[in-house]
């Protein structure tokens, strides 16, 4: 074992004792002694993350993947940094980046990288839905105030007029009704939209990210899959027949429509729904 290895197994067992700060200072040191070694790097990130200083994870992540642009935990370490600091497109791109390399190389928290997927395209949607909400309500105000300028404006010509003032008025309080309603109506809208159930995993109830076809035609989370072919054997989850890994088909309509649909809906990304009877 080098030198730069033993501090690296220090930092290690320091982590297992939970000494983040402790375990940066070695992994710090392995890092001075061999810089071109990515490991050092996740795991000194790993340590940032564990404390929440999620800069510290972006700069090591993405030197860890400058030396290494196939490593798993790299991307994902900085794809779940960019989420906290609220840079959730870049987020999601270094987490699918996480995914694909992930499924190739077989790691085991393809699960975890799947659900910090999903994160990410939920607090962006709440982020742009956020937005949307304050435009919303800035049109809503500028709309009464025409409708209020129009009334004071029809109120003056009026005069004395106590007939046409009462008409002015309740035209005028008639016509804001109907504009709160329709705002109120958008609302009741987004509030009803529901989740295709062909976008729902069939084992999870998960929305899907990477959907698969099974030989006999059945579509399922391509992770769920090989968690249930680790489990049960390498058969459909169904109609219980014989399915490999090597079966398995990318049914990529299906995630185009999925991906189209989280575009407008980022709220769905974090739903588990309840199987219906």
């Amino acid at each position: 074992m080098n030198e730069a290895d033993h501090h690296k197994q220090l930092g290690n067992k320091l982590f297992a004792q939970y000494r983040y700060e402790d375990a940066i200072k070695e992994y710090t040191t392995a890092i001075i002694k061999d810089p071109n070694e990515r490991v050092y790097y996740t795991n000194r990130a790993l340590c940032y993350s564990k404390l929440a200083q999620f800069d510290h994870v972006i700069s090591d992540c993405r030197k860890a993947i400058e030396l290494d642009d196939t490593t798993v935990k790299a991307y994902y370490l900085l794809g779940h940094a960019l989420i906290e600091k609220k840079q959730h497109t870049e987020a999601l791109s270094k987490l699918k980046t996480a995914y694909d390399l992930a499924i190739q190389q077989r790691v085991k928290y393809v699960n975890d990288i799947l659900q910090a997927l999903l994160t990410a395209r939920k607090r962006k949607w709440d982020d742009a839905e956020a937005e949307r909400l304050v435009h919303e309500s800035e049109l809503l105000r500028y709309v009464q105030d025409l409708i209020e300028a129009e009334r004071k404006r029809q109120l003056d010509a009026a005069g004395d007029d106590e007939e046409k003032i009462e008409e002015v008025n309740y035209l005028t309080d008639e016509q804001e009704t109907k504009i709160q309603k329709v705002f109120e109506q958008s609302k009741e809208n987004l509030m009803r939209r529901e989740i295709p159930d062909a976008y729902l995993d069939k084992i999870s109830f998960n929305i899907m990210h990477d959907p698969v076809f099974t030989p006999d035609g059945f579509t399922y989370e391509r992770q769920s899959l090989l968690d249930h072919f680790a489990r049960n054997g390498y058969v459909d989850p169904i109609t219980g027949r014989p399915c490999k890994e090597s079966d398995l088909i990318p049914n990529r309509s299906l995630k185009e429509a999925i991906e189209d649909f989280l575009k407008d809906n980022g709220w769905a990304a974090g739903k588990k729904m309840v199987r219906r009877m």
